[in-house]
Order: structure tokens, then sequence, then C-alpha cells
């Protein structure tokens, strides 16, 4: 079988893109699609990869200022499903927001899009739009996105199949496109997470992020300055110095670190903050596979990862008190089922129903 991927763009390592890591690995031979390609900022794995990207990416510097080709992405991922070879059996999106604009020429080929959600800042997010602060600019990018919502719309009707990645997501995706979806956690590779021996916590938090404002690591940064608590922080992005400045003596920014670090310091903290509202929370599960429980934001995919009072615990995301209270508590967490809770979400699992929604689809032909 003949598989095509597409991924909004590789300039930037999440969640979204170790779930293209394990959709590659299922298909190896698949080549990837995608807008905007910056080697620096992945895995060396990546670059033996199949990697065909839009002519956008032939631009100098184009890689560093993908936010601002925002108003073309559906002519962009138009193009490079035209752009998909004839004799592909399906074409599977990964998408945040615009892979599933990608079709291919023949409408016999299947779409699917594994979607992490329909875009966020298209469709009125507060979550999302609340921590971008657009100010004078809001006007104008209303009028931008009504556009894009109706080629977005048109977008989605293309669609074969829609996998959600929560239940939530699930939920977002009826409510935007008038369209059911197939459930299915992203993969977690939670062997990676679980500590070879037995781990005591340390007296700190910890949040693995983007420094990105619609993650809103502060609420993090002001409830751990307020709470006096120790708070290491993992990662960077453009919000950094704003977060910085906010910080107390208490917060303490370790940029960005290997893999094996990250695992080091999600086996030792105290528990992992979880402040935005996400689609799913990938971060939140490795940390529950290495035995840590997760304060969470309590809406969104984290209602599904991470059980109140069981291996974490929801807060109000409007509520900054709430989360300072929390991270006063001192609670002794059971830490086996913490990693079994965690297991569900394995690689394994998730390869397993992939495979079977792709056979079923390709049946249905």
């Amino acid at each position: 079988m003949q598989v095509a991927l597409v991924h909004d763009y590789l300039t930037q390592y999440g969640g979204a893109e170790r779930v293209l890591e394990v959709l590659h690995r299922m298909y190896p031979q698949a080549p990837v699609f995608t807008s905007l390609y910056d080697a620096d900022h992945l895995p060396d794995d990546l670059r033996s990869w199949d990697i065909r990207t839009s002519p956008i990416a032939k631009l100098p510097g184009a890689e560093q200022t993908h936010r601002l080709w925002t108003p073309f992405y559906p002519q962009i991922f138009s193009g490079l499903g035209k752009m998909i070879p004839a004799g592909t059996d399906v074409v599977i999106a990964d998408s945040s927001a615009w892979s599933h604009h990608a079709a291919p020429r023949s409408a016999d080929v299947p779409l699917i899009s594994y979607c992490h959600s329909p875009a966020r800042f298209l469709y009125g997010d507060r979550d999302y739009l609340g921590a971008a602060r657009m100010g004078a600019l809001r006007p104008l990018a209303n009028g931008v996105f009504s556009a894009l919502r109706y080629q977005d719309q048109r977008a989605a009707k293309r669609v074969t199949h829609f996998i959600a990645n929560s239940n939530a997501v699930r939920d977002r995706i009826r409510r935007v496109y008038d369209r059911d979806a197939e459930v299915i956690y992203p993969p977690i590779d939670s062997e990676r997470f679980r500590p070879a021996t037995n781990v005591q916590p340390e007296d700190w938090y910890l949040v693995v992020s983007r420094l990105v404002p619609h993650k809103w690591i502060d609420r993090a940064v002001r409830a751990s300055t307020a709470a006096n608590v120790p708070l290491k922080v993992i990662g960077s992005g453009r919000a950094e110095a704003e977060l910085r400045a906010m910080a107390g003596s208490t917060v303490e920014f370790l940029g960005e670190l290997s893999d094996a670090a990250v695992v080091d310091h999600m086996q030792r903290c105290k528990a992992l903050i979880l402040p935005g509202v996400e689609d799913f929370g990938m971060t939140a599960v490795e940390a529950q596979a290495a035995g840590r429980p997760v304060i969470a934001a309590g809406a969104g995919g984290a209602l599904e990862s991470v059980i109140d009072g069981v291996t974490g615990w929801h807060f109000d995301p409007a509520d900054e008190n709430e989360l300072v209270a929390l991270l006063l508590q001192d609670r002794v967490w059971d830490s086996a089922r913490i990693q079994q809770h965690a297991a569900g979400f394995g690689v394994d699992a998730f390869q397993a129903n992939i495979r079977a929604s792709v056979d079923r689809v390709m049946a249905g032909r």
C-alpha cells in the first residue's frame, strides 16, 4: 500500500511531530509533504526522510516566519495535494490546522485526517486567542479568519475520515465541521520515561513546553512565584523574555534540553504543571509514565489524560489562586498507579488502532 503523509510545518518539535514520527515508523517509505522544513530544530533522524516542501520553503528565512504565511496556507496545501504522486493509495494528514487541505488530485484516493484540533485560532477558541493579545490587529485578523474559515470548511468536506486525538477534539470537530470522528489517543513511549530504579521526588515543580502565549506558562510562573515554591521551566520560545520578567527567585529557566535530560527531570520532579488547556497533552502522560502526578488546567484533553485525585489534580484555569493552593499541598502519590494509567496510552495501541482505521477506510472505497 502506497501512503503519503502530510504535516503542517516541520519548524519545531512538539507533540504533533512526535505523532508524525510514529506514523512514519509505520509507513517508512511514505513521502512527507509539508509547507516548511527547518532541520536545525528537529531530531537528526528526520534528515533521512523523503520530505517534500512547498515552493515557499525555497524563500530565504521562510521557515522562521511561518505565521506570516497564514492567509496563504489553504492555497499552499492545495498545491501540496497536487504534488502527491499518482499511485498513492491513501493520504494521512497529521493536522493541527492546515494539512487536511492537501487533498490528492483523484477523489478516489482517501484522505484521512489525524486531527489534533481544527485550527483553534480560526474558531474563536478563547483559551488560544485569549493569550494572543492582538489588540488593534484583531479587526484585521477577524476579516482574514472569516475567509480562512470558509476555505477550511470546504477542505473538511473532502476528508474521507476524521480521527481525533481526544474526545475533547472529537466534540470540536463535530461542532466546527458537523462531522463525526474516531478517537485514537496519541502514542506515548511510556517505557522511555519509566525509571529503572525507584526515584524519590524532589521538592520542585516542572513545566516542559514551548514558551508561546497559548501554552499559558505565565499561569505556572505567577502561581509558583506567589506560592514561593521552586519551579523549573524546560523549553524556549517567543514568550521567554516576558516570562523571565514576571518570574520570582524560585523560578529557574533551563532552556531546551536533550530528551534524556527531560526524562530525568520528569522522573525527579514533585509534579508536572500543565497550565494551558490542551487538545490532549502528551507531556502530561509522559510525566505520569515517569510516575509523577500532573497538576493540569481542568479542561480539554487533560480531563481524559489526568485522573483528578488519582494521577494528579485539575484546577480551574480561570482561578490562579486554586493553582497556588495546589502547589502548597504536600501529598504522597501512588507512583505505580500513575504509571499504570499512563501505560494505556502506548505506541503499540496507537499503531494498532491506526492500522485498523486505515484498513476500514480502504475497505470502504
